[in-house]
């Protein structure tokens, strides 16, 4: 019994013998308010449901995915104040809102209030700004009832878990005089598919060669027709090794220049999508912390359209800082990868410290070609080179969001 329920008692005892209509009416307003309160208490969140859906859990930087909220009460009994606070990833961005701060560590609210009648149910629509790379988490929902004077008199959480992933944009891959960059694919002396672009010389036409094949000029110059012949390729097995570290500091300070970091995710799902258009065969490798707590990204060479989307996850777990020295991640690839693939080793930092692993990579049987971003980029690919290695200034102009294409100078 609540104290308000003793007093209203006591007041509706007195009343009654003292012959006070007065304090009747106030002990039986008192009483009814008391009941009003427990009512909402016992039964305001009884059959109310919150639901959190999201169109997509993927986007591409400088995407919207629309948020769909939608809370039914499903009751007889009208909930003039309901509180939803939705616990998310603070540095999710919806347009139009700002999410309330949490005690809770790396977490943020997106509150909504709701005013429901019996048997109500509404529905609002938010839009997500994937305007970070990274991953996104939707933690747990709580929900708060008050009765018709504004009181919080009920509330529950329920867990209700979720991500969202963010992943770099890609742009296409050029030189600087503007051709797109043949990156996978190089001459066979066996294979069963011809290369158009591998023009190897011409032959006497024969039976069942389309006409499209004949060399006007060569028949002309023999008197009978011959053919085109062209040489055919096999695609290569490539790997882009991505190094995060953007500093020279020990990666234990977590120092990191933030802009540098997009830039190399985005070269580095650019220079991916080319390969896989090429034909080859592209893995990815990167010196970060995933959000698995894996000490490195890996994702095996593979083909096709899922390999870009495993790649460009992988991209969009990784975090901001690195894990452990590139030389150590390009040491390791031999236990990853096959003799003979073409690894391209991308960086923004001084070239010196991997040309031995380089080295002793070309020994093993592999290519490497390194790719070299941020502002001083072609000091250090000239310093690369001189050292031995086959090295290439990339940029991004302007910067990694509005950059149409990563040139490199080839």
């Amino acid at each position: 019994m609540t104290p308000a329920v003793v007093v209203a008692g006591g007041l509706l005892i007195l009343g009654l013998l003292a012959d006070a209509p007065g304090l009747v009416v106030i002990a039986v307003l008192t009483l009814a308010t008391s009941w009003l309160s427990t009512l909402w208490s016992r039964h305001g969140l009884a059959g109310v449901t919150y639901e959190r859906r999201l169109e997509h859990d993927r986007a591409v930087w400088g995407d919207e995915v629309e948020l769909t909220v939608t809370i039914d009460n499903a009751k007889l009994l009208p909930l003039a104040w309901i509180e939803a606070e939705d616990f998310a990833s603070r540095d999710l961005s919806v347009r139009g809102r700002r999410l309330l701060a949490s005690s809770r560590p790396g977490l943020a609210i997106l509150q909504n209030l709701y005013s429901l009648g019996p048997y109500e149910q509404v529905r609002r629509t938010f839009h997500v700004i994937a305007d970070h790379r990274g991953l996104y988490r939707f933690d747990s929902v709580r929900l708060s009832v008050a009765d018709l004077f504004g009181r919080n008199v009920a509330r529950s959480e329920e867990p209700s878990p979720a991500t969202f992933l963010v992943r770099p944009r890609t742009v296409p891959v050029r030189t600087q005089t503007g051709s797109v960059v043949p990156l996978g694919t190089r001459r066979a002396r066996r294979g069963q598919i011809e290369d158009p672009s591998l023009f190897a010389g011409v032959r006497p036409f024969q039976r069942g060669d389309p006409r499209r094949r004949i060399h006007e000029r060569a028949s002309a110059r023999v008197g009978r027709p011959m053919s085109k012949r062209f040489e055919p390729s096999t695609a290569r097995q490539a790997l882009v090794a991505l190094d995060i570290q953007t500093h020279d500091d020990p990666i234990w300070l977590l120092a990191y220049d933030e802009a540098l970091v997009e830039s190399l995710a985005v070269a580095a799902a650019s220079l991916a999508r080319q390969l896989l258009a090429d034909g080859a065969a592209c893995g990815l490798a990167v010196n970060g912390w995933t959000y698995s707590l894996a000490r490195t990204g890996f994702v095996p060479p593979g083909r096709g359209v899922d390999q870009l989307s495993r790649i460009a996850d992988a991209l969009g777990r990784t975090s901001s800082t690195a894990s452990l020295p590139f030389a150590q991640l390009l040491a390791g690839l031999p236990g990853r990868v096959a003799p003979g693939t073409l690894v391209f080793a991308m960086s923004s930092r001084e070239p010196l410290a991997i040309v031995p692993v380089v080295r002793r990579l070309r020994s093993s049987g592999f290519e490497v070609r390194h790719i070299v971003l941020g502002p001083h980029a072609r000091a250090h690919a000239a310093r690369g080179r001189r050292l031995g290695i086959e090295t290439f200034p990339a940029r991004l102009d302007p910067d990694w969001r509005t950059s149409d294409a990563l040139t490199i100078a080839i």
